[in-house]
């Protein structure tokens, strides 16, 4: 069951071999690699541990949407979407979520 959001979340990067997070083979489209990963992020009111990064992309937002900046820059409308699996805790079961990072980070959706 998957469920949409638009929450702001905070979010902290690291690298994976340090935070113990899985990167899953194919992760990342194109050829740039990252040395920093969601590790870690707050939603309401728990601390999620990423356990696994499941994709990344870069998603373009329709023109006529400038996430409220008032620019006309290109760039202000593409945003990354990081696919994680996490859990709030040790004795939660894990979920995965959708993180989207286009100048604020925000929740967009939660399967379980």
């Amino acid at each position: 069951m998957s469920r949409r959001y638009q929450e702001q979340v905070e979010v902290r990067l690291g690298d994976p071999v340090e935070h113990r997070v899985r990167l899953e083979p194919g992760w990342r489209r194109g050829t740039r690699t990252m040395a920093e990963v969601p590790t870690l992020f707050l939603w309401q009111g728990r601390v999620h541990v990423v356990r696994g990064v499941l994709a990344q992309w870069t998603q373009r937002l329709p023109w006529w949407r400038d996430l409220g900046t008032g620019s006309t820059d290109a760039d202000s409308l593409e945003q990354e979407v990081w696919r994680v699996e996490a859990s709030a805790g040790r004795t939660h079961e894990m979920g995965v979520y959708d993180l989207v990072h286009g100048g604020r980070w925000l929740l967009e959706r939660v399967s379980d």
